[in-house]
């Protein structure tokens, strides 16, 4: 009798385990469909922002704060960094 009790409680086990195993493989398999149809072409333009130019530029600076200490050099000529949103966008190829 209590064999059988074992012998039950194994089976429940088995069939858990391969229900649980089929559920992992069906989750699995619908992710890798998603993902295959959620793929870019390989030869397909990305579109990508369009180049910020930011002035002044590194270089400007350095050339302007040319052997001064930044923290007490003022200058009122030297303009605050303003950012440029006026270019075009453009696209970049994905390779």
């Amino acid at each position: 009798m209590n064999a059988r009790n074992y012998l039950i409680a194994l089976v429940v086990a088995v069939v858990i385990n391969a229900a649980a195993f089929v559920g992992m493989d069906l989750v699995v398999r619908s992710a890798l469909n998603s993902a295959q149809h959620a793929m870019v072409a390989p030869n397909s333009v990305i579109p990508v922002l369009p180049v910020i130019t930011v002035r002044p530029t590194h270089e400007e600076v350095r050339a302007a704060f040319a052997g001064q200490d930044l923290a007490s050099a003022a200058h009122p000529d030297f303009g605050m960094p303003f950012y440029s949103f006026a270019a075009k966008p453009t696209a970049a190829n994905k390779g």
